[in-house]
């Protein structure tokens, strides 16, 4: 069974970046409005530091403590900032859609390396025989399981020896529509 996670994170948006025209061109992604992703570059976390209760609350696992399985815990540790600011819940390899915590929306379906820090279908460079930019919806996610899943596949047939690559999965995403947005 799938258990959804929690993350703080930045938001990537033409207001909250002066590197909106640059990633436009560097990803094709020329139709989204925002991007909504697990990739720790372009949307960092918002917990720099641990604290000692953190660890009580958190994933406790490489590249995951930034990650918190207690969502009451995470909307009371961070100092959100109105606007910049996200709330993320996150579902590992997911075998469907699976139906969103209560005061989230559905964003879509990132593709993330097996060190849960780049998005390989956000910021790895452009795979035109694999998925075309015009695929992602507003948020640079995608909108349909399957079709994640099939490009995940093919990410990894194709280029087994990409460190970025080789073991990427697919994560459902989530954002808090509370007052962070």
């Amino acid at each position: 069974m799938n258990t959804w996670l929690f993350t703080a994170r930045q938001r990537f948006t033409l207001s909250q970046t002066n590197d909106w025209d640059d990633y436009m061109s560097f990803s094709g992604f020329i139709h989204i409005t925002e991007l909504v992703t697990l990739d720790y570059i372009l949307c960092p976390d918002l917990i720099e530091d641990l604290i000692d209760e953190d660890w009580s609350h958190n994933v406790r696992a490489d590249y995951r403590i930034t990650w918190f399985t207690d969502l009451a815990y995470l909307r009371q540790r961070v100092n959100w900032r109105t606007g910049q600011d996200q709330l993320l819940a996150i579902l590992e390899q997911p075998q469907h859609i699976h139906e969103v915590p209560p005061a989230f929306e559905f964003c879509g379906f990132d593709i993330v390396d097996d060190e849960d820090g780049n998005s390989v279908l956000t910021n790895c460079g452009r795979f035109p025989e694999i998925f075309i930019p015009s695929e992602v919806n507003q948020f640079g996610l995608l909108s349909n399981l399957d079709h994640a899943n099939v490009i995940a596949a093919q990410l990894r047939s194709s280029f087994p020896d990409e460190p970025h690559c080789r073991n990427c999965r697919v994560w459902q995403i989530a954002r808090d529509i509370g007052p962070y947005n």
